[in-house]
């Protein structure tokens, strides 16, 4: 009972190892990868500013307008964008207003986790940037798509195209989730099996035999 005990010991001291050891090349490989964080959310910041403070079609440089018929219709004052008031395309600007906005927070948000000083070897906080990151991609590619058929003419051309972007950000998150679950699966077997597998032991080396005292 006590051999067995003794085992059972032995393969929980393992097993809490191994995952030691994995939580520790994670947070090691997150510490490595600082700075590479912190470049890509200022990088992706500026361009969420950059496309609210100049958005796609322009500003109105004017409170009034002008008085030919063409322009019968300008409802906007000065610096105020020209497609916000323009009822065809008026869902497709708020769009791109809300996915700069979300990928400007998440930006915003992992530069302030990363530059506090906190222990990125924590899995929670690790996870949080992860999602930030992941948010703030996805939603600034989105924020492109929404300018491009905001400033588009309907041209057969650019609706392939957009219909191939939008494809292939519907198609690589997948495969990106596939990849990640497989390799959580892996990971959860691999635990699995340094739980149950026995260790095994190894055989007390054998001593080899003295050789008789000769006799007096």
């Amino acid at each position: 009972m006590e051999i067995n005990n003794g085992r059972e010991g032995h393969q929980h001291n393992g097993s809490s190892q191994w995952l030691v050891r994995y939580l520790n090349r994670q947070g090691d490989w997150l510490e490595k990868t600082r700075g590479n964080l912190m470049v890509t959310a200022t990088v992706i910041a500026a361009m969420s500013f950059q496309a609210m403070v100049n958005p796609p079609g322009g500003v109105w440089q004017s409170d009034k307008c002008a008085s030919d018929n063409r322009t019968e219709t300008c409802k906007g004052e000065a610096g105020t964008a020209v497609l916000e008031y323009k009822n065809s395309k008026r869902i497709a600007y708020i769009g791109m207003v809300s996915t700069c906005t979300v990928s400007f927070c998440a930006s915003m948000s992992l530069i302030l986790l990363v530059s506090s000083g906190l222990r990125l070897r924590n899995r929670v906080i690790m996870a949080i940037l992860v999602t930030f990151m992941v948010m703030a991609v996805l939603c600034i590619s989105a924020a492109f798509f929404l300018a491009v058929v905001l400033v588009q003419f309907d041209d057969e051309t650019i609706r392939y195209i957009l219909s191939i972007y939008v494809l292939f950000w519907v198609v690589f998150p997948v495969l990106v989730l596939l990849i990640q679950l497989v390799r959580f699966i892996f990971w959860l077997i691999c635990l699995m099996c340094s739980c149950c597998c026995p260790h095994r032991q190894r055989s007390p080396r054998q001593l080899p035999p003295l050789a008789p005292t000769p006799a007096h």
